[in-house]
């Protein structure tokens, strides 16, 4: 199997859901692949991450009978509601309009809710992937502040080239770069620091729209900023201050 069909089906994998020809496939790969067999790795320590009862809360006692009086008092409200209505029932503007009313309500909201829970799930991975890398001291597979080396390096072990710079000069030299794993597709991770902390820089192509407004987040101190421009979408994540985490991205999409 290739790294690109090994990736793709690399949750499955893990998640023991494919059949025995394909498993021993993928086996022989990771054995004959350390960029792969590291990816695999790498997962399997985020879900052991996500799995770390400290990111989780139980739900307050208090809770349960105020939801069952909740549900209680929805239920009379309901049956009051069925019987004027076929008391009334010629009266069904009157109760249709705040129907539609709700049904709008719900066609605005519930993309909008997706959307922000989809934006926490990402942004979680983010920070879990740069703590990783800080954590087990990978911080790069290719070593070097040379941008003209870095680029390279990433020529078929992405189905896409990074933008990669050095800023070196505005105090935020270029320390390597690596392979990561986010939002169920491989990424560039490229490093810099700025004295003593690190920037990791995540870089993968855009869907949809070619340029989107910068997103700004804290996760457990660490500052987070993303956008979209060119085609690509830019993840920053350092426990740098945001003023200066937001000179180094202005000074990336500059």
């Amino acid at each position: 199997m290739s790294c690109q069909e090994t990736v793709a089906v690399i949750h499955e994998y893990l998640d023991g859901e494919l059949d025995q020809v394909r498993t021993l496939a993928i086996e022989q790969h990771l054995r004959n692949c350390p960029a792969c067999a590291r990816a695999c790795r790498e997962r399997q320590s985020l879900g052991k991450a996500l799995a770390d009862r400290s990111l989780y809360f139980n739900a307050p006692r208090a809770l349960e009978p105020r939801v069952r009086r909740a549900i209680s008092r929805a239920a009379k409200s309901e049956a009051r509601r069925e019987y004027w209505h076929w008391r009334w029932k010629w009266r069904w503007p009157n109760v249709l309009a705040p129907l539609a009313a709700a049904a709008l309500v719900m066609l605005v909201a519930l993309p909008l809710a997706t959307r922000h829970a989809t934006e926490d799930r990402l942004a979680d991975e983010i920070l879990t992937a740069h703590v990783r890398s800080l954590m087990v001291e990978h911080k790069v597979d290719v070593v070097s502040s040379d941008q003209h080396t870095v680029k390279p390096w990433f020529d078929g072990k992405l189905d896409f080239a990074p933008p990669v710079l050095n800023l070196a000069a505005q105090g935020f030299p270029l320390v390597g770069g690596r392979l990561d794993y986010l939002a169920e597709r491989p990424v560039a991770a490229l490093v810099y620091q700025h004295h003593q902390h690190f920037i990791n820089l995540f870089v993968w192509p855009a869907v949809g729209s070619s340029s989107a407004a910068e997103k700004t987040t804290i996760r457990r101190g660490y500052n987070l900023i993303g956008w979209t421009a060119s085609g690509m979408t830019f993840w920053a994540v350092s426990d740098l201050n945001r003023t200066e985490l937001g000179e180094f991205t202005r000074l990336i999409q500059f």
